[in-house]
């Protein structure tokens, strides 16, 4: 059976759609996640075991309902942002950062989408905004295992402050040829020079897009 553990953690992530074809069409995210509750859409994307798998793991709890992976939360972020649908973004951040402590930043499977510049380097930059928005909380002494209801406030903000850092194969991403600008949900488009705005982590990246709310306590 060893091999058909193998086979499974090795099962790539479905891709979600590249950000235009998010943009143009919006309504499966809607659906999928607007107005749902989170239990509907926090799992994998990977299709089922054939039948012959569902028989031998039938015994197991954890295969009678699709399990949540890292990369499925991480693709989920990104569809939210792409969209702008801050509330949703903001949830799926949260449940990222405290619902799974033990997925480090760093361990965010590599996509390896070549063929499609601009979502590997969105996925790319979104590595860096889940730092910035963790590490933040971790520097105030919010560690991300901390319990929901903090009872004794000096134990937690002793623990060692752990920082999260990209994943390696996010610096390798390449700046795109011709500066690509992603509107917000309402369809605006900021100007390049807009330095207020502009997040300065994707524009690294030649992508001019509205800075989002990346902070909750």
């Amino acid at each position: 059976m060893s091999w058909l553990r193998r086979t499974r953690k090795t099962t790539p992530e479905p891709l979600p759609p590249s950000p235009f074809e998010l943009i143009a069409n919006p309504t499966p995210a809607r659906l999928r996640y607007i107005n749902r509750h989170p239990r509907s859409f926090r799992h994998t994307r990977i299709p089922p075991k054939p039948p012959l798998l569902s028989r031998i793991f039938r015994s197991s709890p954890q295969a009678r309902a699709p399990q949540d992976t890292i990369s499925a939360s991480f693709y989920r972020i990104y569809e939210l942002f792409v969209l702008d649908w801050n509330i949703e973004f903001r949830n799926e951040l949260e449940y990222f950062c405290c619902g799974h402590p033990h997925w480090s930043i760093s361990s965010i499977p590599d996509p390896a989408d070549h063929g499609d510049p601009l979502r590997y380097a969105v996925l790319a930059v979104l590595t860096e905004l889940l730092c910035v928005s963790f590490n933040r909380r971790i520097a105030l002494g919010l560690p991300r295992d901390a319990p929901p209801i903090i009872q004794d406030w000096d134990e937690v903000q002793g623990r060692p402050k752990v920082f999260e850092h990209p994943p390696e194969w996010a610096w390798g991403v390449k700046p795109l040829e011709e500066q690509v600008f992603l509107p917000d949900h309402g369809g605006r488009i900021l100007n390049e020079d807009d330095e207020e705005n502009v997040c300065k982590e994707f524009r690294r990246l030649n992508i001019i897009v509205e800075k989002r709310h990346i902070h909750f306590i």
